[in-house]
């Protein structure tokens, strides 16, 4: 009965150490330069993205913009041809006016594509040209931004050689204390943390002071005894008095 209850206790005393552990860790991870390295890596991310973003869609345009230039050639080739027939059927006596009428309709159809296709260039241009400030302004604060990123990583790395000796301790004492947990009571230790980040509750009022249940005074009675390993009924964490 001694064993199991010292068991326990060191098992209590082990939860207690690594809570000490895991909250001198959030502690190193807060500080203000920490968190704000945080934010710019994020910041970073995000512009990276939106430079990739940008990127893709130069592609996209600027193959658009190579297609729309090749067409708009040929269809001033076709205009002028046009032009040239149309200029020589009027000085031509025998071209009959349906025939220019005809002529001058093909050439009024050319120009309504050529300008349909001219407007589409001019707004691809647009979109080319401003996406490639928008990436020339991405790129300046992205670099700003990584000046200061790389800055403050200087700066944690102080402050985690400043908590080191705190760490290391805290890290000493989590594994002294497993050591002297039996391996069948640290498995179902660390089973039951899968589920609960404290997985061992002290009874108090009679209630699990994990969920706070009301147990059994059975179950109360055979905590207090120490024979065995008890669990609550409730959330599964192993009790102890």
């Amino acid at each position: 009965m001694v064993a199991i209850m010292n068991q326990l206790e060191a098992l209590w005393e082990l939860q207690e150490a690594e809570v000490a552990l895991a909250k001198l860790k959030k502690e190193v991870k807060s500080t203000p330069a920490r968190q704000k390295r945080a934010k710019l890596r994020s910041f970073l991310t995000e512009q990276q993205n939106n430079i990739d973003d940008i990127q893709k869609n130069l592609v996209s345009k600027n193959t658009q913009l190579d297609a729309c230039s090749t067409q708009l050639a040929g269809l001033m080739r076709d205009y002028e041809l046009e032009k040239s027939d149309l200029d020589i059927m009027e000085n031509d006596e025998e071209s009959t006016a349906a025939e220019l009428s005809e002529a001058r309709k093909s050439i009024e159809k050319l120009l309504e594509k050529i300008n349909a296709l001219s407007k589409e260039l001019n707004s691809t241009l647009r979109f080319v040209e401003k996406a490639t400030a928008d990436i020339t302004t991405t790129y300046s604060k992205a670099g700003k931004a990584k000046r200061e990123y790389d800055a403050l990583g200087t700066v944690c790395e102080a402050e985690l050689e400043d908590f080191r000796p705190r760490l290391n301790a805290a890290e000493s004492l989590v594994a002294e204390k497993r050591k002297t947990i039996p391996d069948n009571l640290m498995k179902k230790y660390a089973s039951i943390r899968k589920n609960h980040a404290l997985p061992i509750a002290r009874v108090e009022h009679e209630q699990c002071g994990g969920c706070n249940m009301m147990l059994p005074s059975a179950v109360v009675k055979k905590v207090a005894a120490g024979t065995g390993i008890v669990e609550c009924e409730n959330c599964g964490r192993i009790l102890i008095s």
